[in-house]
């Protein structure tokens, strides 16, 4: 099996040194370049062109956001996972706003850290979005106790960019992830980065309670879940006429229709 190559920008000397051998140590990794600013990485990583890169936010001559969308706009197919003890609501919105597809945070457990920095990097690899469920609690309990009941819809829709509605949108007109990614012309990591992203904005953890709540706060109306409506009918056409040639079903399968299939 061929390694997955894998560079490393980081500024901690211990940081750096200690996610090398936690992914040495797989068997299945190879780090094949180490930076300790900015600039390095992205000579590095011209050089190697890695599978995934690993990247500190907090560099002393770059901003690791910038960095992430120079890789980005370079070298598309390389995987950005973020490592930072950095876990404030806007600098992982402006991360994974520029490419990152998996963020990881340093601050976790001692036992905790080589699984989930591996289940990150792992994650990357095999173009899923991943983000530290220390961090998903944090951002969650941010948005609980800074948005009220009423919070004017216009405010909350300021916190979203055009595109990560653009993919609510999409979303909620019955498009796929890969439909979405077509259409928008970029890859499917980053339409689930901007769905991820918008999960956490609006506190819920599905495409489907991403929709409702997005209709519920007036982000999105209910013409941009047309398609969608339509599908999920169609689905319930179809799960009806199977429940209607069963006899154990008979009385049941003539209930209307209410609301969402979940």
């Amino acid at each position: 099996m061929k390694p997955i190559n894998v560079v490393i920008i980081e500024n901690e000397n211990i940081s750096r040194v200690g996610a090398a051998a936690i992914l040495s140590e797989t068997g299945k990794i190879q780090v094949c370049g180490l930076a300790k600013t900015g600039k390095e990485g992205i000579e590095i990583v011209d050089q190697q062109k890695p599978d995934i890169v690993v990247i500190n936010i907090d560099l002393p001559d770059i901003n690791g956001t910038d960095v992430i969308s120079l890789i980005k706009c370079k070298h598309t197919s390389i995987k950005i996972v973020v490592m930072t003890a950095n876990s404030s609501r806007d600098t992982i919105n402006a991360a994974i706003s520029n490419g990152a597809d998996c963020y990881y945070c340093k601050n976790n457990a001692r036992e905790e850290v080589g699984e989930r920095f591996i289940e990150a990097v792992m994650a990357a690899y095999n173009n899923e979005s991943w983000i530290d469920p220390t961090i998903n609690r944090i951002l969650i309990d941010n948005l609980r106790s800074n948005d009220t009941a009423d919070r004017d819809s216009l405010d909350l829709l300021s916190d979203f960019s055009n595109k990560e509605i653009t993919v609510l949108k999409l979303a909620a007109g019955g498009m796929k992830n890969n439909e979405i990614a077509n259409v928008m012309y970029v890859s499917e990591g980053t339409v689930r980065s901007y769905l991820h992203n918008s999960f956490i904005k609006l506190g819920v953890k599905d495409r489907l309670n991403a929709i409702r709540e997005a209709i519920r706060l007036g982000i999105l109306s209910f013409a941009d879940m047309k398609i969608e409506e339509e599908v999920t009918q169609a689905t319930h056409t179809r799960v009806k006429t199977n429940q209607n040639s069963q006899k154990d079903t008979a009385k049941t399968s003539n209930k209307g229709y209410k609301g969402w299939v979940a």
